[in-house]
């Protein structure tokens, strides 16, 4: 709902929403910026862009905000989160430089920054140089592989993690052990 809320309003259509109160002062920053919601991206196994809906699409992700300034060297990538600050929302910004990048490709740099829009915190930039993207592109590449070669799929049940699952019994599935 929040999410949708957000999107909304930068999508310029919405009147400025309550839940956005917290952090009135970035999303208006953001609305002046222009900044696009909801951009879905792309990108083959060899990192080159391609449809969101493409077959040979390898990689996928639709990120919350992006912008660029600097006349178009800097791409700024942002994400709306809700609820507690966690580690993996940062590497999760780190993941949307490298499927955005190739849609960009003047961008020299990358800002990212996660927006906890229920706490009111906006986090400071982190920074990116466009060198930076092998090694991220690397260490994903290993993760994918590692997920597509496995076939044991061990349960690891966990409020967050559950709500998500197919498998859980409120999503019709047999998994039990869900929270």
């Amino acid at each position: 709902m929040i999410h949708a809320e957000a999107e909304g309003y930068l999508r310029a259509g919405v009147m400025y929403p309550k839940e956005l109160q917290k952090v009135a002062g970035h999303a208006m920053s953001l609305k002046g910026r222009k900044a696009i919601p909801e951009l879905k991206y792309a990108v083959t196994e060899t990192w080159e862009p391609c449809d969101y809906e493409a077959p040979e699409a390898y990689f996928r992700g639709i990120i919350d905000i992006t912008y660029e300034s600097n006349e178009g060297k800097t791409l700024h990538i942002e994400d709306w989160k809700t609820g507690q600050v966690y580690p993996e929302h940062a590497k999760q910004l780190e993941e949307y430089v490298a499927l955005a990048a190739p849609q960009w490709p003047l961008a020299e740099e990358y800002a990212t920054r996660l927006i906890y829009i229920d706490q009111g915190v906006v986090t400071p930039i982190k920074k990116y140089a466009r060198e930076k993207l092998k090694p991220i592109r690397l260490m994903m590449d290993a993760v994918i592989q590692s997920a597509e070669s496995d076939t044991i799929f061990p349960e690891t049940p966990s409020n967050s993690a559950c709500r998500w699952c197919d498998y859980h019994a409120k999503h019709g599935g047999p998994c039990t052990k869900g929270r």
